[in-house]
């Protein structure tokens, strides 16, 4: 089982996996939406892009549906203010902005529990408003 990411930047999906194999987690990136959702059934945890392609709070709402003590969590440029609050809506645990998120990522992937074992609690939310 993975913790899967949903990712537009190539560059950044690089960072991504190596700070999971640091904290000793499996991490499955793909680019588009479709794509994540085929493997949310046995899904750890959600990363979402919220830049990538297709429409990402759809796939919020639909992991949401599907799972409904799956961590999510969502990121994006801090200025985007209505986008994180659609994310939000759509059923993302955190919304964080990009230099948050990726300054957090080692204790947000280490929160993601196995299916089998997690609450779908994730590490204390950010009182960083968007």
């Amino acid at each position: 089982m993975a913790i899967v990411a949903l990712v537009s930047d190539l560059f950044f999906e690089s960072k991504l996996a190596a700070t999971a194999a640091a904290v000793g987690k499996t991490l499955c990136t793909v680019r588009d939406c479709a794509a994540a959702e085929a493997r949310l059934a046995n899904a750890d945890g959600l990363l979402v892009d919220l830049h990538a392609a297709g429409d990402p709070e759809a796939l919020i709402r639909r992991a949401r549906a599907l799972r409904a003590d799956l961590p999510i969590v969502a990121f994006l440029s801090h200025v985007e203010v209505e986008l994180a609050a659609a994310a939000r809506a759509a059923g993302a645990g955190q919304v964080l902005p990009r230099s948050t998120f990726t300054q957090r990522l080692p204790q947000i992937l280490a929160g993601f529990a196995a299916p089998s074992s997690h609450s779908g609690s994730l590490p204390p939310a950010s009182s960083e408003a968007l």
